[in-house]
């Protein structure tokens, strides 16, 4: 089996003795693009065992997720696109406190129902896998709540960001940063916006993917699977056996890969993380299943290399294909035009058992067959059961 770079024995070795421690193909393209893009594809797929990559770039560490605060706000400085205040008064108590706060000014709903330059806002942040520390700078979204009809021009007020999830104990229900400044308006939907940059945090969030002596590794959706995990699980353990480690690593479900940290490594158990996580793993390891995808948002189908289908017919209604033929003394200006008013693609071959969908999908966009046909195409061989992939619709 290949090797890992920076294999576990030389890593645990050094913590022992130290002191202390898919080929695409678009839709209705033009022809030489679309064969540029799916020729380039195939070249990339046509080797699957030949290259490898590390173990990060299949699986993240469990604790590592990120994390979000919320809390809720008010815009000011808009013009006459805030608040009703007058239809409702949700928006004129925290507006009326905050007055009786820093001027010392008493106010009611009534005082308050002509005033639209204030806007009630849920104001959020998302805080990386990395986590965060006191004074870095995070970017803020902005959303209205009240009957405000945009918040452009608008100025968040200082607002203090807090865990969505509340305490047992309010009092540990504290703030973990503030935000406040100029807001940039989403050019489509003028009720959201964003500050760049726009919070700041008052206490640190640290991450740990350390569960005990043990770290989760959880495959990326698209590489999840019985298959693989259990090819990374006997990866890790053959690297863990050459330093005296049995059975380290084990398959917890078709996702999640538990790897006990060895007694040695546990000193310094953050660069073991970090080897573990740069591992090599030959590409050869990662089973998945044949997969179809297919963005009906973009129209867009991902074929898979490996993608086939058994022998079958494929007719598409109002598909009409042209040809040209020159008279026997051909001329640019006469020449002889055929048009036949459907036709049908046959996927079988003399002495083929099955054939690649990419090159039924080369004949469509050929062509020029539209998007949606070429899915009702995919679809209608999966109805059949000719088709050997997986195929995901989004």
């Amino acid at each position: 089996m290949t090797r890992a770079r920076g294999s576990f024995r030389a890593i645990l070795a050094r913590i022992a003795t130290a002191p202390g421690v898919g080929s695409a193909v678009p839709a209705r393209p033009f022809r030489a693009l679309a064969a540029a893009v799916v020729a380039a594809c195939a070249a990339g797929l046509a080797a699957p065992g030949a290259s490898a990559g590390e173990l990060q770039e299949y699986a993240r560490l469990r604790g590592l997720e990120g994390d979000r605060f919320v809390g809720v706000g008010l815009v000011y400085g808009l013009d006459r696109t805030g608040d009703s205040m007058k239809d409702s008064t949700v928006s004129s108590q925290p507006y009326a406190q905050l007055l009786s706060n820093l001027a010392n000014i008493r106010a009611d709903a009534r005082d308050l129902a002509k005033t639209k330059s204030i806007a009630l806002v849920l104001v959020s942040i998302e805080i990386p896998r990395t986590g965060a520390r006191s004074d870095d700078r995070i970017d803020v979204r902005i959303g209205t709540l009240g009957t405000a009809t945009s918040l452009k021009g608008g100025q968040l007020l200082t607002s203090f960001l807090k865990s969505p999830v509340v305490p047992a104990d309010r009092a540990e229900w504290v703030p973990y940063a503030v935000a406040e400044g100029l807001i940039e308006v989403d050019p489509e939907i003028p009720t959201k916006g964003a500050i760049r940059g726009g919070a700041r945090m008052v206490r640190d969030v640290v991450m740990s993917p350390f569960e005990g002596d043990s770290v989760a590794l959880v495959l990326h959706p698209q590489y999840a699977g019985y298959p693989t995990a259990a090819s990374i699980a006997d990866l890790v353990n053959d690297e863990l056996s050459l330093s005296g480690y049995t059975d380290a690593a084990k398959v917890e479900d078709a996702q999640t890969i538990r790897v006990r940290i060895p007694e040695d490594a546990r000193r310094d158990a953050n660069t073991f993380v970090a080897r573990l996580m740069t591992t090599s793993v030959p590409s050869d390891l990662i089973r998945t299943p044949a997969r179809v995808v297919i963005d009906m948002a973009n129209k867009v189908i991902t074929v898979d290399e490996r993608v086939e289908f058994r022998p079958a017919a494929v007719t598409a209604a109002n598909l009409r294909i042209t040809t040209v033929t020159p008279p026997i003394e051909p001329t640019a200006e006469q020449p002889v035009t055929d048009t036949v008013a459907w036709a049908a693609v046959a996927t079988g071959e003399s002495g083929r058992r099955s054939m690649k969908l990419r090159g039924l999908l080369d004949a469509l966009v050929e062509l020029d067959v539209a998007f949606e046909t070429q899915v009702a195409i995919i679809e209608s061989l999966v109805r059949q059961g000719a088709l050997k992939a997986e195929v995901i619709k989004q």
